[in-house]
């Protein structure tokens, strides 16, 4: 992965541009991509000229392992305190602190412990940031994209009818952590019939019968990095004698939106070269999320594919999921995800597993 160095150089730029004497980094991706710390708890404080990382004992020696470029402060349980003593010694007046991770409970109690502290909001300096990926961690993301791939292979040929939501589901996870996932990307989502038409179900006791569309969607946690992958499916030709004809419509808003995706277009451009055509066929009311989103460390981040996204630039570098979809409430629904990795000139489709609106029953 790309030295810390580097990332800790484009932050201090944000700090100088909002003259900013320090920033406390509280959000745990956040901390790992500015400092290779995977621990569970710690703080960041960067200054314009100093970098240190605040934990506990039980962190201790893995913070001198993972993040040697970053002075460890053993807080103990005095956290406030450390970073108190910490920011007076540094001469901080003017600090940062991350908004959209920090509760107001949290700012309280940093206004409470720290009173000499102009406490300055901001928002999303490091995930803005961390939303162009390097070389690194683009071939990471790799990983994490294939061994879904592979998972949705063997979804394709264990799944069967009379088989549970919950029991696929649960094949899935063995599978993923089998070969290599640390853990999942997000909690595996099997929905079968009326329930596909639910953009997030859990997983039941429901048992999948033939001829209705299954809609599995999942990902794999790879050396902290994310991975988003849906297909559509039916076990035996489909029932409904609607489904052909939206899975088709959903198949061609996929691709047009990966045909159409490139740098400098905006979110809610991106936004639109899928949400058209499915407009277009009668199915506009019934897409009713966005069209994909960032993917790295967390499963969701920036960049944003959507209607309210802003006029933001896409850039190279950026991974992001183009996931249309359409759901008929009480009879079916159909989503297909792919990540891309946006290019100057276009978008290379990361994932490569097959999608096929049906599949011959499986004898397993």
């Amino acid at each position: 992965m790309r030295q810390p160095s580097a990332r800790v150089d484009a932050l201090r730029q944000q700090l100088a541009d909002k003259s900013l004497d320090a920033i406390v980094i509280s959000s745990g991706s956040n901390r790992r991509w500015l400092t290779g710390f995977t621990g569970s708890a710690g703080s960041v404080v960067l200054g314009t000229s100093t970098a240190h990382l605040i934990s506990d004992s039980r962190y201790y020696e893995q913070v001198e392992r993972q993040a040697p470029d970053f002075e460890l402060v053993r807080a103990g349980y005095q956290t406030n305190q450390t970073l108190n003593t910490l920011l007076t010694a540094l001469g901080a007046r003017r600090v940062g602190f991350e908004a959209e991770h920090l509760s107001v409970a949290q700012l309280e109690g940093l206004r409470k412990a720290l009173p000499d502290i102009d406490w300055q909001a901001t928002d999303g300096l490091v995930t803005r940031l961390r939303a162009i990926k390097d070389a690194d961690e683009i071939a990471i993301i790799r990983r994490a994209v294939r061994l879904a791939d592979q998972a949705m292979e063997h979804a394709y040929a264990i799944a069967r009818p009379g088989m549970t939501e919950l029991e696929l589901a649960w094949q899935l996870e063995v599978f993923l952590r089998e070969r290599g996932a640390e853990s999942l990307a997000f909690d595996t989502i099997v929905a079968a019939g009326e329930n596909g038409a639910l953009p997030h179900h859990h997983p039941s006791d429901r048992p999948i019968a033939a001829g209705e569309p299954i809609v599995i969607d999942m990902g794999a946690r790879v050396d902290g990095y994310c991975s988003d992958l849906t297909r559509t499916f039916s076990i035996g030709p489909a029932t409904d004698p609607d489904y052909a004809a939206v899975w088709q419509i959903v198949s061609a808003a996929n691709r047009a939106a990966e045909a159409g995706l490139r740098a400098g277009l905006t979110g809610p451009e991106g936004d639109a070269l899928a949400r058209d055509p499915i407009t277009e066929a009668g199915y506009g009311d019934h897409f009713g999320h966005s069209l994909g989103h960032g993917v790295g460390l967390d499963v969701h981040e920036l960049p944003r594919l959507s209607q309210l996204a802003g006029d933001a630039p896409l850039e190279p570098g950026m991974v992001v999921t183009v996931e249309p979809g359409i759901y008929l409430p009480g009879r079916f629904g159909v989503r297909i995800e792919d990540m891309v990795l946006i290019g100057p000139d276009g978008a290379e489709v990361l994932s490569g597993v097959a999608r096929e609106p049906s599949l011959v029953p499986s004898a397993v």
